[in-house]
């Protein structure tokens, strides 16, 4: 350890006459430790919300999507699924037919929701929504008639399930009007065509919008209620995500009009550059924390070297260079800094990690998506608010460290007289 080093140390761990600075100096350093915390807690938050993001709208709407141009259906989707998966990267394919319907209950509750037709295996493949199914153990959509029923099943959405008051094994009502000519519109009304289901399985994927507004029924009746002769998407699940892009050009190649192939980072650009802006909107604000802490500092430094000013000229006069004597301040920055933030980290670090563990604070699913705060913790982030923290407070320890190295011995001893 250096003479610098030792005469930093203590300096700050002064108790006589200078302890007005000690406390000052434990003010500085909790500023840095909450700003460092703060910092780490909001980025690891919003990192949270983006991935929660990511994996629940990419879980439900596939990592790349065939369709065909005007929402016309896809006759050939067959042979297009058998291409998918004979492919050399074996992309898992499952066919889709979305619709939007009235839902009617026996209580005479109506409501319009999105419903989709999906293969039971297939779809289980490309999409995690299984996963959240209420009463089915194994994760696994089925839309069998349960025992002492002949309808087919259907999954709703949790919220669609309690606002409309049905539950399981209730009988619904999916009523269309396809297929209506304009002329019998206007002649005989509307003669709606109903279509029994029973609620076989409720699922709550925690994003208020699909548990809101979604139903799932098997492919085949699918395409009685909405009458479609084929598909109107086909859901892609491509194994490393960072690949959809590629994958989606080389089908689009591949396939040409009048099919259009879009992938995930198409479908909510917006929402994701909105939150990574955010992000960093976050960091600078509250990087000013750090910066009042900083200022904290620099007082600390000066004020330290009016009290201690004779002592600076002794040991100018026994032959300490002022470089030196610049040394021992930036020290004393440079020790604040770093101890806060370790500590902020760790403090950080610990709740976040008890964030994850417990679920400690919840939100309100109908407006954030999610039913909890939700946490992901990045060494990246880590290391760079670390090193934004100890910069700012070396920084801000320079300018006082250059006034104590500017003082000249003589100058200095006067203040023992």
């Amino acid at each position: 350890m250096t003479y610098e080093q030792l005469i930093a140390r203590r300096y700050l761990q002064s108790k006589q006459r200078a302890g007005f600075i000690s406390v000052i100096t434990f003010v500085a350093v909790g500023g840095v430790i909450l700003g460092v915390a703060a910092l780490v807690i909001i980025l690891s938050v919003t990192n949270g919300f983006s991935g929660e993001l990511k994996s629940r709208l990419i879980g439900m709407n596939a990592h790349v999507n065939i369709e065909r141009y005007f929402g016309k259906p896809i006759e050939n989707w067959q042979e297009i699924v058998n291409g998918l998966r004979q492919r050399p990267d074996r992309l898992v394919a499952a066919p889709v037919i979305e619709g939007k319907v009235v839902m009617a209950t026996e209580d005479e509750e109506m409501d319009g929701i999105f419903v989709w037709g999906i293969e039971q295996e297939s779809f289980d493949d490309v999409s995690d929504l299984a996963e959240h199914l209420r009463y089915d153990s194994e994760g696994i959509f089925r839309f069998e008639p349960p025992a002492g029923h002949d309808r087919p099943g259907i999954v709703l959405g949790s919220y669609l399930a309690g606002r409309m008051r049905v539950g399981l094994q209730d009988e619904i009502y999916l009523m269309t009007i396809s297929h209506a000519s304009l002329e019998d519109v206007l002649i005989g009304g509307f003669t709606p065509k109903l279509h029994p289901f029973v609620v076989t399985d409720i699922f709550e994927s925690g994003m208020y919008h699909y548990d809101d507004n979604f139903a799932f029924i098997a492919l085949d009746d699918a395409r009685k209620v909405l009458s479609s002769e084929g598909v109107t998407n086909i859901h892609i699940h491509v194994g490393d995500l960072d690949r959809a892009t590629e994958v989606r050009e080389e089908l689009a190649e591949e396939l040409g009009y009048p099919l259009l192939v879009t992938d995930w980072t198409q479908r909510f650009p917006e929402l994701f550059h909105w939150v990574e802006l955010e992000k960093w909107v976050i960091f600078i604000a509250l990087s000013l924390i750090i910066v009042v802490a900083a200022f904290n500092i620099m007082s600390i430094l000066t004020m330290s070297i009016l009290i201690k000013t004779a002592e600076i000229g002794i040991l100018r006069a026994m032959g300490a260079t002022a470089r030196g004597i610049g040394r021992v301040f930036v020290y004393q920055g440079l020790i604040i800094g770093v101890f806060g933030t370790l500590l902020g980290c760790a403090i950080g670090l610990a709740v976040c990690l008890i964030q994850d563990r417990f679920r400690i604070i919840s939100i309100p699913s109908d407006i954030y998506i999610i039913s909890s705060l939700p946490v992901d913790v990045q060494p990246l982030d880590f290391l760079l608010v670390s090193a934004v923290s100890v910069s700012i407070c070396l920084l801000a320890s320079f300018i006082p460290a250059r006034k104590a190295a500017s003082l000249q011995p003589v100058d200095a001893i006067r203040y023992l007289v």
